[in-house]
């Protein structure tokens, strides 16, 4: 199959999305598949890129770190119409989103779609503190439009599904997990050398209980919370790493500070995503406190690294984590603190969370996710070629606006010329 993946986000970004676009891409091409990222231009990528169309794009002012697409070009629909595509895959409700339904309905090919992302937990990138409501209500009706508006489906969990469908979404739904490549996460991968020596590097006694978190450093991921709750932890050999960058990464320095912890609460700030596994393996706990998340990959990066894990109660974790006891989950500041001197001295019960959380990771492999996406392909072209069509944009004069659009130009190096 020739498949074109279209998405607002693509590398050298760093994030869960692209992760689950990389990964996609890698298993497809070795089933033999074609595989083409339309994508934005980015402004670190200055170099030719064997099968990634570039589309211009402008900084998304609210979160600077993502760029927002054109939504229609027909020089680009032409370029696109070349490649004879069989699917279109989309993995954004918004500009590439809108442009992947235009192409899909332009060249009579069915549009696949993922929904990544919790909009609702998001709308202060845009919205503020002010009117919450109004801009969760607005997510809330893109998101099913769009969900409506696709010929196939794709969530990566039952709670997705579940909140989905409470947008008034009625079409079926693929649950499918995120693939990771969970190898590189094994512990045989480092020494014990190697992971004390990065522990001294951040003043962490061998003698010292760490927790560490990996992750967006956003508001959305709760940290504040995390922090706050760690406060009120009184054993001084207790420390925290957060590792990763985000919007609020100096805000919850300032934060951070309120709380006297001296060295016990350590920024690391972004570290390249090649030596992401071993941060894992220098904890001796995973702490999250987010429940905005569609699937939590960094969830599995942690089993897969052999590191015990605290999280936040949310639907999503509650059969992995309870049922099948790969971790334990906290409702409020109690719960996580019994959490912390649990692990920190049920030695036993820590083995046993571990043994249940690397068999768990296994489920999610990169070849399974592979396997599973492209059995939706398979049955998604076999219902389209029996007719089974679906309804875009309605009224032409609304198009005619949107293919008029000629103020922004495609870069003119690359495979596409």
């Amino acid at each position: 199959m020739k498949i074109g993946i279209f998405t607002d986000t693509y590398k050298p970004q760093v994030n869960g999305v692209v992760t689950s676009i990389t990964t996609l891409e890698r298993e497809l091409r070795k089933k033999g598949h074609k595989v083409y990222i339309i994508t934005t231009t980015d402004p670190e990528v200055n170099y030719t890129e064997s099968n990634v169309l570039r589309l211009p794009s402008i900084v998304f002012r609210p979160a600077p770190q993502y760029r927002l697409g054109m939504i229609y070009s027909k020089k680009i629909i032409k370029k696109i119409k070349k490649l004879n595509l069989d699917i279109i895959h989309s993995q954004t409700e918004w500009g590439m989103g809108a442009f992947s339904r235009f192409a899909a309905k332009r060249l009579n090919v069915p549009l696949v779609h993922t929904y990544h992302t919790l909009y609702e937990h998001y709308t202060h990138y845009v919205a503020g503190r002010h009117f919450t409501k109004q801009a969760k209500k607005l997510a809330k009706a893109i998101s099913k439009f769009y969900c409506d508006m696709c010929t196939s489906l794709i969530v990566p969990t039952e709670k997705v599904e579940k909140i989905i469908k409470s947008y008034g979404v009625s079409k079926d739904m693929y649950v499918i997990p995120t693939g990771i490549d969970i190898e590189k996460f094994y512990r045989k991968n480092y020494t014990d050398e190697e992971r004390k020596e990065l522990r001294k590097q951040y003043d962490i006694e061998d003698d010292e209980f760490l927790c560490i978190f990996i992750g967006r450093v956003a508001r959305e991921k709760s940290i504040d919370f995390l922090i706050e709750s760690f406060s009120k932890v009184e054993d001084k050999k207790i420390k925290l790493l957060i590792v990763g960058k985000g919007p609020e990464l100096e805000d919850f320095k300032v934060f951070a500070k309120k709380f006297n912890f001296g060295n016990r609460v350590i920024f690391s700030g972004e570290v390249p995503y090649e030596r992401v596994p071993i941060y894992y393996q220098i904890g001796d706990l995973f702490l999250n406190a987010s429940i905005s998340e569609t699937q939590g990959l960094t969830f599995i990066e942690a089993m897969a690294s052999e590191i015990a894990i605290s999280a936040r109660f949310d639907d999503n974790l509650k059969e992995m984590f309870i049922d099948r006891k790969a971790g334990l989950l906290y409702k409020d500041t109690n719960e996580f603190l019994e959490n912390i001197k649990t692990l920190k001295k049920d030695q036993e019960l820590v083995k046993e969370l571990k043994k249940n959380a690397l068999l768990i990771s296994h489920e999610f492999s990169a070849e399974s996710f592979g396997d599973k996406v492209e059995k939706v392909y398979c049955e998604t072209l076999e219902g389209f070629k029996k007719g089974e069509d679906f309804t875009l944009f309605r009224g032409k004069k609304f198009i005619q606006q949107i293919r008029s659009w000629k103020g922004l130009r495609t870069p003119k190096k690359g495979p596409w010329s």
